[in-house]
């Protein structure tokens, strides 16, 4: 009889067990896993990635004076090993009449379903020189590669055999006119294909590619 009680006592021990490990889990906050901010003249692009135990469904970016709420599908959200992951790229527009000329900071914080709020994350928001007057015509071009897995196992980027760049990079002194984008292999991944851009003088111009799983 004590045997049995001992048992049934070790049976309900791990399922409270259970029960804890899961809320303890679930209770866990969103993490921005990756994050990035460029320039655009008179908006700023900002990317994110993120990591949660329950599918993000609010964004909150403020950057420059402007603070932006966007809703996320909790569908959006990717389900994997260690929960939900999932990504956002968005452009927000600045006010004209308070554009930076200096760096400055932008601000992030993820909200998932359960209502449950990431520690905010800071970043810098780079602004390119102005062209000096009699100056040659230059635009600036930066490359952003999904998904992070494979940055991590070294994608990278080039303009016409020129040197290779990373995730996030930029090129600020490209002549204006059409220029080709290639991009390295890696290992069992597909790389996107040549990308033809134009360059105009004094722009931004950002691409986003993937790198597809064979």
């Amino acid at each position: 009889m004590s045997r049995k009680v001992l048992l049934i006592s070790l049976a309900i021990l791990s399922i409270v067990s259970l029960i804890i490990f899961g809320i303890s889990q679930a209770a866990g906050k969103p993490d921005v896993t990756r994050h990035e901010a460029y320039f655009l003249e008179s908006a700023v692009n900002v990317h994110i990635e993120w990591q949660s135990p329950n599918p993000v469904v609010l964004v909150k970016i403020s950057v420059a004076g402007v603070e932006k709420k966007i809703k996320i599908d909790a569908y959006d959200n990717k389900r994997n090993r260690d929960g939900y992951a999932g990504e956002l790229n968005v452009t927000l527009g600045l006010d004209r009449d308070r554009i930076p000329r200096e760096p400055f900071t932008y601000v992030i914080q993820l909200e998932d379903e359960l209502r449950i709020k990431s520690p905010l994350v800071t970043g810098k928001v780079d602004v390119p020189k102005t062209k000096q007057p009699g100056g040659r015509e230059v635009g600036t071009i930066i490359v952003i590669i999904g998904p992070s897995a494979i940055v991590d196992r070294g994608a990278m980027w080039r303009v016409e055999n020129g040197p290779w760049k990373k995730s996030g990079e930029s090129i600020s002194d490209l002549s204006v006119g059409p220029h080709t984008i290639e991009f390295n292999d890696v290992g069992n991944w597909t790389k996107p294909e040549k990308k033809n851009v134009k360059i105009d003088d004094g722009k931004t111009v950002i691409i986003n590619e993937t790198y597809k799983s064979r």
